[in-house]
Protein backbone atom coordinates (compact mmCIF):
# COMPACT_ATOMS: atom_id res chain seq x y z
CA UNK A 1 0.00 0.00 0.00
CA UNK A 2 2.35 2.51 1.16
CA UNK A 3 5.53 0.78 -0.58
CA UNK A 4 5.67 -1.93 1.56
CA UNK A 5 6.21 -5.42 1.54
CA UNK A 6 2.92 -6.88 2.02
CA UNK A 7 3.81 -10.58 3.11
CA UNK A 8 6.13 -9.24 5.72
CA UNK A 9 4.17 -9.73 8.60
CA UNK A 10 5.48 -6.43 10.76
CA UNK A 11 4.72 -4.74 7.40
CA UNK A 12 1.09 -5.90 7.39
CA UNK A 13 0.67 -4.56 11.00
CA UNK A 14 1.92 -1.55 10.47
CA UNK A 15 -0.41 -0.86 7.50
CA UNK A 16 -3.27 -2.03 9.62
CA UNK A 17 -1.72 0.67 12.28
CA UNK A 18 -1.69 3.18 9.94
CA UNK A 19 -5.15 2.65 8.55
CA UNK A 20 -6.64 2.75 12.06
CA UNK A 21 -4.78 6.21 12.30
CA UNK A 22 -6.07 7.48 9.55
CA UNK A 23 -9.84 6.64 9.40
CA UNK A 24 -9.96 7.77 13.72
CA UNK A 25 -8.32 11.89 12.19
CA UNK A 26 -11.17 11.40 9.63
CA UNK A 27 -13.43 10.57 12.51
CA UNK A 28 -12.31 13.15 14.63
CA UNK A 29 -12.26 15.54 11.81
CA UNK A 30 -15.91 15.17 10.72
CA UNK A 31 -16.96 15.42 14.47
CA UNK A 32 -15.32 18.47 14.92
CA UNK A 33 -16.70 20.02 11.68
CA UNK A 34 -20.63 18.59 12.71
CA UNK A 35 -19.88 19.96 16.60
CA UNK A 36 -18.51 23.39 15.24
CA UNK A 37 -21.74 23.57 13.48
CA UNK A 38 -24.21 22.71 16.05
CA UNK A 39 -22.52 25.33 18.54
CA UNK A 40 -23.02 27.56 16.27
CA UNK A 41 -26.17 27.07 15.79
CA UNK A 42 -26.78 27.12 19.71
CA UNK A 43 -25.07 30.22 19.64
CA UNK A 44 -27.63 32.19 17.14
CA UNK A 45 -30.75 30.74 19.08
CA UNK A 46 -28.81 32.07 22.43
CA UNK A 47 -28.26 35.30 20.67
CA UNK A 48 -32.12 35.57 19.22
CA UNK A 49 -33.92 34.51 22.94
CA UNK A 50 -31.41 37.13 24.21
CA UNK A 51 -32.68 39.83 21.62
CA UNK A 52 -36.19 38.81 22.77
CA UNK A 53 -35.81 39.35 26.58
CA UNK A 54 -34.15 42.52 25.78
CA UNK A 55 -37.09 44.15 23.76
CA UNK A 56 -39.55 42.39 26.67
CA UNK A 57 -37.64 44.09 29.24
CA UNK A 58 -37.64 47.65 27.51
CA UNK A 59 -41.13 47.39 26.68
CA UNK A 60 -41.87 46.49 30.46
CA UNK A 61 -39.79 49.67 31.87
CA UNK A 62 -42.18 51.71 29.37
CA UNK A 63 -45.27 50.44 29.93
CA UNK A 64 -46.88 49.38 26.94
CA UNK A 65 -46.88 46.19 25.24
CA UNK A 66 -43.71 44.36 23.63
CA UNK A 67 -44.77 45.34 19.85
CA UNK A 68 -46.24 48.85 20.65
CA UNK A 69 -45.18 52.28 21.33
CA UNK A 70 -45.11 53.21 24.48
CA UNK A 71 -47.47 56.22 25.10
CA UNK A 72 -45.55 59.31 26.14
CA UNK A 73 -46.64 61.49 29.44
CA UNK A 74 -46.59 64.33 26.73
CA UNK A 75 -49.31 63.17 24.86
CA UNK A 76 -52.67 65.39 24.64
CA UNK A 77 -55.66 64.31 26.42
CA UNK A 78 -58.88 64.38 24.92
CA UNK A 79 -61.20 66.66 27.01
CA UNK A 80 -64.43 64.90 28.94
CA UNK A 81 -67.28 65.39 26.99
CA UNK A 82 -70.52 66.92 28.93
CA UNK A 83 -73.75 66.06 28.84
CA UNK A 84 -76.59 68.06 30.04
CA UNK A 85 -79.67 66.67 31.78
CA UNK A 86 -81.95 69.98 31.11
CA UNK A 87 -81.34 70.99 27.62
CA UNK A 88 -82.43 74.85 28.55
CA UNK A 89 -79.74 74.90 30.95
CA UNK A 90 -75.69 76.31 29.66
CA UNK A 91 -73.63 74.24 29.08
CA UNK A 92 -70.80 75.10 31.51
CA UNK A 93 -67.03 73.91 30.82
CA UNK A 94 -64.43 72.46 34.09
CA UNK A 95 -63.03 76.16 33.87
CA UNK A 96 -66.12 78.20 34.03
CA UNK A 97 -67.42 76.10 37.62
CA UNK A 98 -69.06 78.57 39.62
CA UNK A 99 -67.33 78.76 43.41
CA UNK A 100 -69.28 77.58 45.90
CA UNK A 101 -69.36 79.46 48.98
CA UNK A 102 -70.05 77.55 51.84
CA UNK A 103 -71.84 79.56 54.45
CA UNK A 104 -74.08 78.53 57.64
CA UNK A 105 -77.94 79.55 57.06
CA UNK A 106 -79.24 81.80 59.39
CA UNK A 107 -81.18 80.44 62.24
CA UNK A 108 -84.34 81.93 63.58
CA UNK A 109 -83.42 83.95 67.12
CA UNK A 110 -85.29 81.41 69.78
CA UNK A 111 -87.65 82.79 71.87
CA UNK A 112 -87.03 81.63 75.60
CA UNK A 113 -90.37 79.51 77.11
CA UNK A 114 -91.17 80.23 80.95
CA UNK A 115 -90.64 76.78 82.82
CA UNK A 116 -94.42 75.70 83.03
CA UNK A 117 -94.09 72.74 86.05
CA UNK A 118 -96.01 68.97 84.57
CA UNK A 119 -99.37 68.93 85.22
CA UNK A 120 -99.58 65.50 87.38
CA UNK A 121 -102.97 63.98 87.47
CA UNK A 122 -104.03 63.25 90.98
CA UNK A 123 -103.88 59.70 92.55
CA UNK A 124 -106.67 57.89 92.50
CA UNK A 125 -108.06 57.13 96.06
CA UNK A 126 -107.12 53.97 97.67
CA UNK A 127 -109.83 51.05 98.09
CA UNK A 128 -111.21 50.81 101.47
CA UNK A 129 -109.79 48.00 103.37
CA UNK A 130 -111.92 45.23 104.04
CA UNK A 131 -112.20 43.73 107.13
CA UNK A 132 -110.43 40.76 108.28
CA UNK A 133 -111.21 40.39 112.02
CA UNK A 134 -114.62 38.17 113.09
CA UNK A 135 -114.64 36.48 109.58
CA UNK A 136 -114.49 32.52 109.98
CA UNK A 137 -111.82 30.86 108.62
CA UNK A 138 -112.55 28.41 105.70
CA UNK A 139 -111.03 25.62 103.62
CA UNK A 140 -108.89 22.59 105.31
CA UNK A 141 -105.65 24.38 106.19
CA UNK A 142 -104.82 23.62 110.23
CA UNK A 143 -106.08 27.03 110.69
CA UNK A 144 -109.15 27.11 109.20
CA UNK A 145 -109.76 23.63 111.02
CA UNK A 146 -109.10 25.14 114.91
CA UNK A 147 -110.56 27.93 114.24
CA UNK A 148 -113.93 25.91 113.47
CA UNK A 149 -113.42 23.70 116.49
CA UNK A 150 -113.19 26.94 118.62
CA UNK A 151 -116.53 28.51 117.16
CA UNK A 152 -118.02 25.26 119.01
CA UNK A 153 -116.43 25.51 122.25
CA UNK A 154 -119.53 26.69 123.65
CA UNK A 155 -121.49 23.48 123.24
CA UNK A 156 -119.82 21.30 125.57
CA UNK A 157 -120.73 21.68 129.29
CA UNK A 158 -117.28 22.48 131.40
CA UNK A 159 -119.62 22.49 134.49
CA UNK A 160 -119.14 18.99 134.30
CA UNK A 161 -116.05 17.56 132.84
CA UNK A 162 -114.28 20.94 134.42
CA UNK A 163 -112.47 24.15 133.17
CA UNK A 164 -108.87 24.45 132.42
CA UNK A 165 -106.41 26.93 130.72
CA UNK A 166 -102.86 26.39 128.76
CA UNK A 167 -101.18 26.50 132.11
CA UNK A 168 -102.83 23.38 133.64
CA UNK A 169 -102.60 21.72 130.33
CA UNK A 170 -101.09 17.83 130.57
CA UNK A 171 -99.32 16.22 128.05
CA UNK A 172 -102.15 14.79 125.96
CA UNK A 173 -100.15 12.79 123.44
CA UNK A 174 -99.32 10.34 126.17
CA UNK A 175 -103.36 8.68 125.38
CA UNK A 176 -103.15 6.25 122.64
CA UNK A 177 -104.48 7.78 119.25
CA UNK A 178 -103.93 11.09 120.34
CA UNK A 179 -101.15 13.05 117.78
CA UNK A 180 -99.84 16.17 117.78
CA UNK A 181 -102.52 17.57 115.57
CA UNK A 182 -105.26 16.52 117.49
CA UNK A 183 -103.87 18.06 120.82
CA UNK A 184 -104.05 21.35 119.56
CA UNK A 185 -107.92 20.13 118.10
CA UNK A 186 -108.51 19.71 121.99
CA UNK A 187 -107.07 22.62 123.24
CA UNK A 188 -108.83 24.77 120.53
CA UNK A 189 -111.89 23.14 122.15
CA UNK A 190 -110.32 24.32 125.68
CA UNK A 191 -109.97 20.77 126.78
CA UNK A 192 -106.51 20.52 128.50
CA UNK A 193 -105.90 17.73 130.98
CA UNK A 194 -106.08 14.29 131.94
CA UNK A 195 -109.30 15.15 134.30
CA UNK A 196 -111.33 16.59 131.86
CA UNK A 197 -111.34 13.45 129.72
CA UNK A 198 -111.66 11.38 132.31
CA UNK A 199 -115.20 13.40 133.28
CA UNK A 200 -116.32 12.84 129.68
CA UNK A 201 -119.90 10.99 129.66
CA UNK A 202 -121.07 8.95 126.40
CA UNK A 203 -122.97 12.63 125.66
CA UNK A 204 -119.65 14.27 125.82
CA UNK A 205 -117.65 11.65 123.86
CA UNK A 206 -120.02 12.18 121.04
CA UNK A 207 -120.09 15.86 121.27
CA UNK A 208 -116.07 16.25 120.56
CA UNK A 209 -115.93 13.27 118.46
CA UNK A 210 -118.18 15.45 116.09
CA UNK A 211 -116.48 18.71 116.95
CA UNK A 212 -112.75 17.51 116.55
CA UNK A 213 -113.91 16.06 113.27
CA UNK A 214 -112.48 12.38 113.81
CA UNK A 215 -113.29 8.99 112.93
CA UNK A 216 -116.52 7.98 114.71
CA UNK A 217 -116.25 6.09 117.84
CA UNK A 218 -112.51 6.04 117.90
CA UNK A 219 -112.69 7.54 121.42
CA UNK A 220 -114.52 4.73 122.68
CA UNK A 221 -112.02 2.89 120.53
CA UNK A 222 -109.17 3.66 122.09
CA UNK A 223 -110.48 4.08 125.59
CA UNK A 224 -109.76 7.69 126.03
CA UNK A 225 -111.36 8.20 129.39
CA UNK A 226 -109.60 4.92 131.14
CA UNK A 227 -106.46 5.93 129.72
CA UNK A 228 -106.74 9.60 131.44
CA UNK A 229 -108.04 8.39 134.36
CA UNK A 230 -105.01 6.03 134.82
CA UNK A 231 -102.63 9.47 133.67
CA UNK A 232 -104.39 11.70 136.17
CA UNK A 233 -103.80 8.94 138.88
CA UNK A 234 -100.43 8.42 138.01
CA UNK A 235 -99.47 11.91 137.97
CA UNK A 236 -101.13 13.64 140.55
CA UNK A 237 -101.98 10.39 142.89
CA UNK A 238 -105.87 10.87 143.33
CA UNK A 239 -109.14 10.01 141.58
CA UNK A 240 -110.81 12.16 139.76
Amino acid sequence: MFGLDPFSRPVAVIEILLLLAFIAFVGWLLGRLALSGRISSLRTAIADQEAELEECRRSKAAGGVPGTIARTANTPKAPPAFVHADPLLPAIAPDDTPELIDAEPELPAVVPVADVPPVVPPAPPAPPAMPTSGLPATGNSEAAVLSRIAARSGELNFDRIGRAVALDADDLKDIVGVGPFLERKLHSLGIYTFRQIANFTKEDIDKVNEIIEFFPGRIERDNWVEQSKSFYERKYGSKS
